[in-house]
């Protein structure tokens, strides 16, 4: 059976500077969604996985001030790690996307912003 936990990580950023990180405590699961309190000055702010054997950029957002939600996906590959689509009958192709799914802490990077703003990320997990 399967739970949905919500965790929060947030980055202060300290006086003088322009950028701070923040890890969130070890996460085993599939993102499903992620919410984004920014501050009232616009910032960069990106989610990555941290101890893996290489990092998932999971989400990367441009400057912006408003908070909002966000249901970041990966493509599906296939045994060979081709992405998986579904071609349809124009010829064309549709990829298919799944949640990310994350064992180890999430980095939470924030940049180009105001000292002493914070970011909060709410992530909502579905754990096993």
């Amino acid at each position: 059976m399967s739970r949905i936990t919500k965790y929060k990580i947030s980055a202060t950023i300290p006086a003088g500077e322009t950028g701070a990180t923040a890890y969130s405590i070890p996460i085993r699961g599939r993102i499903l969604a992620v919410g984004v309190d920014y501050p009232t000055n616009t910032c960069e702010v990106d989610l990555d996985t941290d101890g893996e054997a290489s990092a998932q950029k999971i989400l990367d957002l441009a400057t912006a001030t408003t908070d909002a939600t966000y249901y970041p996906r990966t493509k599906m590959h296939d045994y060979v790690g081709a992405d998986l689509d579904l071609s349809d009958t124009e010829g064309g192709n549709t990829a298919q996307y799944e949640p990310f799914v994350v064992y180890g802490r999430i980095l939470l990077t924030v940049a180009n912003g105001t000292a002493e703003d914070t970011v909060s990320v709410y992530l909502m997990v579905e754990e096993n």
